[in-house]
This record gives C-alpha cells, structure tokens and sequence, in this order.
C-alpha cells in the first residue's frame, strides 16, 4: 500500500509541476488588436516571472471523499490513505533581489522554503535557505508512522518500536550534542553540505568535488524557459468564462509529445540539478510511456497573473491498469504573491556537524556513556526501517548517491 500511495502522489506532483510552469510557453501570441485568450495566458504567466515572491502550492483537490470514491477500488487503498491525500500538500516560496525573469545564480539575496506537509500540523519535512544558509528539519516519527501503517507488520512495528527507544534516549544526550537531539525531534538543525563531504573525504568513503547542488534563482529560471521553448504551439486554449473575480481558461495538449519535449528540454540541467541517480535519463525514457492522446487543464487567472491550476491526473491512466481511477483526480497547484520575502533563520536552529552524528553514534552504543561500550542500542542488530522503509536501498548507493537506487523504481 505504501508505494501505492507513494506512486498516486509522485504522479500527482510531478503531473502538476510540469502542467503548472510549461503553460507559459504553449500558447501563440494573436496578431490581432483584440487581447485573445492565448495572449491572455501568455501574460499571466509572464506576470510570475515578474514576482521577486511567490509561493507555490500544490496537492489533490476535491476531498477524502472524491479521493476515496475514485481509488477505492485499488490494492489496499484505504480511507485513511484517502485522507492523508487529501491533506498533504507541498509548498515552495521564494523570494530575491531581482524578478524571477532577471534571476542570476549569484543571487545573494535569495531564500527559499519548501516543506512537506498535512494542513495547519508540522511539516514532515521542511528545508529553508537564509543568507546563504541551509536548515532543515525532518519528523522521523511521523516517517516511522508511515512505516508502520503501510509496510509489513512485523518488520514495521519492531522499526516503531525502535524509533520510540531512539527518540527517548535523545533526551539523555549530553548539551554537546543538541544538533543530534534537535534533529532526532523533528526540530531545526543547519547543515553545511561541503563539511560532510569533507568528512567523507577523510573516511575514505570518497565525496564528489564538485559543489554540492542546491536550488537558485537562475536553475528556476532555466527551466522556467526550457519548458517554455519546449511547449511552444503545442497547446489549444479556450475561455472557459468568469467565477468569482476569476477568469478560467481550458487548455488542450498533446500528453506524450509534452512529456518528450520536457524530457529533452532538461536534458542541460543534470549537472546543474546533481542528478547522479540519472531521474532525469529516467525521465526521457520514461516519456514514451505517456499515454498518446490529448488531455486538458484549467487555468485560473486573477488580475492579470496565473493564479492557479487544475489537472485531472486520471487521463494519465492506463486503460488496462486495474487500479485505474473509477473517477476524477484533480491536482491543483496555486500560485501566490509574497511568502518567500520575509523568510527567518528558524528560531532555536542548531548546526549538524558530522562529527556530532558520531558522538552520538558512541554515545547511544555506550549505553547513555560517552565514548563507553556495552548497553542496548535500539539499533544494534538492525535498521529500525528494515524491510519496511520506503526508501531502503538494500545495497550501497552508486557514486556515495543516496538516492541512486529509486525507491519509486517502476512508477
């Protein structure tokens, strides 16, 4: 169930993403006086690239009931998967110096957030860049919880149980080691990337030389504009009238051509984007698959910039698929001004050293003793998450990549 449940929202997000920033770039100026309905979404979507702010959100609309009603039907799916769905949603703000459009990758006011997570609880994970510096926080109980519901039942609990041994000897560990305890909570820690690989380095365990990838304002342009180029005249728009202060257009596009010209077109960002677990290869072929007929979004649009838009992700089924959706998956991704601009360093944040994950390491195999041997380590035997963490390799990573082996392999 679990990688049912991952499959439904990677397709989600991914379906989303793409629709949400390629839109720009498929529609043809008219030639005409008249502001035609094309020229109308080429002006929304210019609009975002005005911003120097804005914050993204995207997650399936319609409901746990709507959820459910249309994935009922498949393995193991459940209501409490219906509305955990229903729920989480993904945020990206961003906020800069200079408009989205101008964007550079020397940038040195940029900041960013993104996070993970159900409406109005604590992100399940969440990464933030102020001055040049990273933070992240990460709920591993919440993880752990996933675990237990969606894998199997004996590895699961024992993995539960683990984790609740672990998070009670957080709270013996020594104040030199805060990072460890604040990370280990779900709390803020700052993580300088170089220092680990150095210490990589030092181990012997290799560490790649080049600078390690990270979001900037010049990536999220490029791709901004790649997917424009690759989207040019592919889509047929028609007003689809006003609700609300809201102006809606319907937007038709040619699902496998769209997903080749996108493939292709980030094809120049691998090394800038560090995929050395080859997604984006992944990508490309994976782009032939697409469903070879068209499919049609909406897109909303309020004073004059792209507010909004919605994806039934159910046209990307296949129609053999026996867990095909009986009904509508809506996807929705909204678009915002502000929420990137006034980003903090999170309050009570502490600074993740790789020396500090080892003291803890001695400390925790030391019994609660500093450096000392001998006591219980809930992980002395065995990973907590084994057999059922969804994202266990079973096997080293390739080029010391933890993501090389996919654990959304065959989604």
């Amino acid at each position: 169930m679990g990688e049912r449940t991952i499959h439904t929202t990677r397709k989600a997000l991914v379906a989303a993403g793409v629709v949400a920033l390629v839109a720009a770039g498929s529609t043809a100026c008219d030639p005409s006086n008249k502001l035609s309905t094309a020229a109308k979404v080429k002006q929304a979507f210019d609009k975002l690239g005005e911003q120097k702010s804005l914050t993204t959100e995207i997650g399936l609309d319609g409901g746990a009931e709507k959820i459910f009603a249309a994935m009922k039907d498949a393995d193991d799916f459940t209501r409490e998967d219906a509305d955990m769905l229903a729920a989480m949603r993904l945020t990206y703000a961003f906020g800069s110096d200079k408009p989205l459009k101008d964007a550079t990758a020397d940038d040195k006011g940029f900041t960013y957030d993104v996070r993970l997570a159900r409406k109005d609880t604590k992100p399940v994970f969440e990464a933030r860049q102020v001055d040049g510096k990273s933070y992240v926080r990460l709920d591993l109980k919440a993880v752990a919880g996933f675990a237990e519901r969606h894998g199997k039942k004996k590895s699961a609990s024992r993995g539960s149980q683990a984790m609740d041994t672990l998070l009670k000897q957080a709270d013996q560990l020594p104040p030199s080691l805060a990072s460890v305890k604040n990370a280990l909570k779900g709390d803020w820690i700052s993580i300088d990337p170089a220092s680990f690989e150095e210490f990589a380095k030092s181990m012997g365990k290799g560490g790649d030389s080049k600078k390690t990838p990270k979001p900037d304002p010049e990536t999220q342009k490029r791709a901004y504009e790649v997917l424009q180029r690759a989207l040019t005249d592919n889509a047929k728009v028609k007003d689809a009238g006003t609700k609300d202060g809201v102006d809606h257009v319907t937007a038709t596009l040619p699902a496998k051509k769209i997903a080749k010209d996108f493939a292709e077109g980030l094809k120049p960002l691998k090394d800038k984007l560090g995929d050395k677990a080859g997604k984006l290869d992944k990508l490309a072929r994976d782009a032939d698959k697409a469903p070879d007929k068209d499919v049609t979004l909406d897109l909303a649009i309020k004073d004059g910039m792209l507010a909004g838009v919605t994806f039934d992700i159910a046209q990307l089924a296949d129609d053999k698929d026996k867990d095909k959706p009986k009904g509508p998956l809506p996807v929705s991704i909204g678009f915002k001004k502000g929420g990137g601009d006034n980003l903090k360093v999170p309050s009570g944040s502490q600074e993740l050293k790789p020396q500090d994950l080892m003291g803890a390491a001695m400390f925790v195999m030391g019994g609660g003793r500093a450096g000392g041997a001998g006591g219980d380590s809930p992980f002395k035997s065995e990973s907590p998450f084994k057999s059922s963490d969804p994202f266990k390799s079973g096997a080293p990573s390739k080029n010391d990549d933890p993501f090389a082996d996919d654990p959304f392999k065959g989604i």
